[in-house]
């Protein structure tokens, strides 16, 4: 099963981050709105204290614990990967776009990326022409970006985009609940 032939999920919410470790890799945790604050909890609880986020590239020792938890929960998450070999602007306008689709067949409510200063603008760009793409006139569904202190959900997408790109075991971890697709 690939993420354009999932069923609708209505209110859905979508947390997006990248991976440029290896092929560029855009995933997009889609999660139940209903669901959404008891995932909060759970992704929260995971902080160390003083921390303000959790990032795996600094929890490596923790990965075997943060990746079962993320599991535990339930996203699908939707990797869309573009070859390391296409220009990083190119990787990221097909990813939003693909993601920008997705999010209008599944009639999401939101879409949450993860903030990137430099690219926010182009990526509402992306959005729109995903949505056209998709043959919508206007984003059926809002989107914004947020930095990830403030949006624990952001951490699912990082820690799934971390797996993937480390593979062996740590990719084995979260495949079961991943949807890869090659543009």
């Amino acid at each position: 099963m690939t993420p354009l032939s999932w069923d609708p999920t209505p209110g859905a919410h979508i947390y997006v981050d990248e991976s440029t470790a290896g092929d560029y890799l855009l995933m997009g945790a889609v999660v139940a709105s209903a669901d959404a604050p008891q995932m909060r909890s759970v992704m929260r609880g995971l902080l160390l204290p003083g921390s303000r986020s959790l990032h795996m590239r600094k929890e490596q020792k923790r990965a075997a614990t943060i990746l079962s938890t993320v599991v535990g929960l339930g996203p699908k998450v939707a990797i869309f990967r573009v070859s390391r070999t296409t220009p990083a602007l190119d990787a990221r306008r097909a990813t939003v776009h693909a993601l920008a689709e997705l999010a209008c067949q599944l009639r999401a409510d939101r879409v949450v990326f993860d903030t990137i200063d430099s690219m926010s603008a182009r990526d509402r760009a992306w959005v729109i022409e995903g949505v056209h793409l998709a043959g919508e006139p206007t984003p059926p569904f809002g989107y914004h970006h947020q930095r990830r202190h403030e949006e624990p959900l952001l951490w699912i997408p990082d820690a799934v985009g971390w797996a993937w790109a480390r593979g062996g075991q740590h990719r084995r971890a979260v495949e079961r609940i991943c949807y890869l697709v090659d543009l």
